[in-house]
């Protein structure tokens, strides 16, 4: 695939989760996806490795608790071959009236035109204090 190709699957990954069109972006995803939030503390439910039906399930967790989109606008772009970087930062208003914002480094791997692997860093504190405390 091409560096536009493989910007044009991870845009189309983002805009689908700000839609929360989770059929639509599961059907970007390969079979045996392992998406791995980086905090390693914390006690969040989003932490470490998440299947297929997990990310099917944080997507619905977002869309229950966020009125209105979690915003999702990439920065920054690195692609080398099938490993994308892009750094990213999310806005939302939560139900409870709690303003999110967070900044993200994802590690993307595409293997065959779908995303194969998801490494998310992030401010892990940021996520509990806004939608856990």
């Amino acid at each position: 695939m091409s560096i536009n190709t493989h910007k044009l699957l991870i845009t189309d990954f983002f805009s689908r989760f700000v839609e929360s069109d989770i059929d639509g972006l599961l059907s970007l995803l390969d079979e045996q996806v392992a998406w791995k939030m980086m905090g390693q503390q914390g006690g969040l439910p989003v932490s470490g490795e998440m299947d297929k039906e997990g990310i099917a399930g944080l997507m619905q967790s977002v869309r229950d608790l966020v009125s209105g989109p979690l915003n999702m606008h990439p920065i920054a772009w690195t692609i080398e071959g099938d490993r994308i970087a892009v750094e990213v930062e999310s806005s939302a208003i939560l139900n409870n009236g709690r303003a999110y914002n967070n900044l993200y480094h994802y590690l993307i791997v595409v293997n065959n035109g779908k995303i194969k692997t998801i490494k998310e860093y992030a401010d892990t504190d940021q996520v509990r204090r806004v939608f856990l405390d």
